[in-house]
């Protein structure tokens, strides 16, 4: 599959960047796709934040997160990400690996950062798809709105 190319019907809004590019799915997943051989700064977060307030400032969202071979992340962003301060716009984070340095690298990630927020590493998309739609029924227990977000 293509860096850019996502194969959902169900797409609410996407945006594409140089080195990230995302689409928002009707049941409320960001799936974030990064090329391979990226490099993601804050620069490139700030970036992406600025369209996921821009579609709704009171939204929160599933994260799901694939990176292409070799990307890799700053350790500024790692911190931020595990932060009180990411999780704004985040009900859970599934990470997707396609082998075993990007497993290895995400499980590091989870041990020494400790994100606030309910992570996991998932080799499988649809079964890191199938956690977060679990972890957005539990959300949507407390949080009966959530499922009705829409673009401001």
């Amino acid at each position: 599959m293509n860096f850019l190319e996502f194969d959902y019907d169900s797409i609410v809004n996407k945006f594409q960047m140089e080195q990230i590019a995302f689409v928002w799915r009707s049941d409320n997943i960001l799936h974030y796709r990064v090329k391979s051989d990226a490099h993601i700064t804050m620069k490139d977060i700030n970036a992406s934040l600025e369209v996921v307030k821009a579609w709704g400032k009171n939204n929160k969202y599933l994260h799901l997160f694939e990176a292409g071979q070799n990307a890799t992340v700053d350790a500024e962003v790692r911190e931020w990400a595990s932060s009180s301060d990411q999780n704004q716009y985040t009900i859970a984070d599934a990470i997707l690996v396609k082998d075993r340095a990007q497993r290895l690298i995400a499980n590091l990630y989870i041990r020494f950062n400790d994100p606030i927020k309910p992570t996991r590493v998932f080799t499988s998309q649809s079964e890191a798809i199938k956690w977060l739609l679990e972890q957005g029924a539990t959300y949507a227990l407390t949080n009966p709105s959530w499922n009705k977000q829409t673009i401001k």
